[in-house]
């Protein structure tokens, strides 16, 4: 599928023909919630003949397995199907170290034949921490990797909510990486949620721990 934000960005969701089976790497945040999503949307749609596994690396600081669960829980229910949710890697790693090594680990096991990550790009502004190393869009991609909102930032993913009229799933999910709760608002990922909502001027009602 091909969705046009509303500043004309492109973004290609697209499952590569004679690929039956693909994986998600899930953590309960909005872009990996959104990906899902429309993967989802993209194979029922479709009626696409697809085995979709989605891993999730068990982050203790943040509570990334209850969120993924919740986010799994709405969307089987969504699209009446039944996912597969694998834990995966090592929970107690930093946040922007966290992704690395389970997904060698998928793809040397041969779990799937091509793994969905929602990576993108931090915010054109500034904020009071600084961001984390996001991947540079015009580097060379692994074959066995789709990163679909690699040239995104968070306002369009919360456009694309908007768009599919599924605020209610983007208030289930969870992006603090601070706190398996409540958000800490002042991580990046909160300041960088929250410009997001600012940008489309939309409430953040956020269910956090609920």
């Amino acid at each position: 599928m091909k969705i046009i934000c509303k500043d004309s960005t492109e973004v290609i969701v697209e499952i590569p023909k004679g690929v039956s089976k693909i994986g998600v790497m899930l953590s309960g945040g909005m872009d990996s919630s959104l990906l899902l999503y429309l993967l989802l949307k993209e194979i029922t749609d479709n009626k696409k003949n697809m085995n979709l596994t989605v891993f999730n690396v068990p982050n203790v600081l943040d509570n990334a397995i209850f969120f993924s669960k919740r986010v799994v829980n709405y969307l089987e229910d969504y699209f009446s199907v039944k996912l597969e949710l694998i834990n995966i890697g090592d929970g107690t790693l930093a946040h922007n170290k966290i992704i690395r090594t389970p997904s060698r680990e998928i793809e040397e096991k041969k779990y799937v034949e091509k793994l969905f990550v929602g990576i993108n790009q931090n915010p054109p502004v500034e904020f009071p921490i600084s961001g984390p190393w996001r991947r540079d869009p015009d580097s060379p991609i692994p074959p066995f990797y789709i990163f679909p909102f690699i040239r995104l930032y968070k306002n369009h993913i919360l456009e694309m909510y908007e768009k599919y009229n599924i605020m209610e799933l983007c208030y289930l999910t969870h992006s603090c990486t601070m706190s398996t709760g409540i958000r800490c608002n002042n991580c990046f990922q909160c300041y960088e949620r929250a410009w997001a909502f600012e940008q489309l001027n939309i409430k953040d009602d956020n269910k956090y721990g609920t």
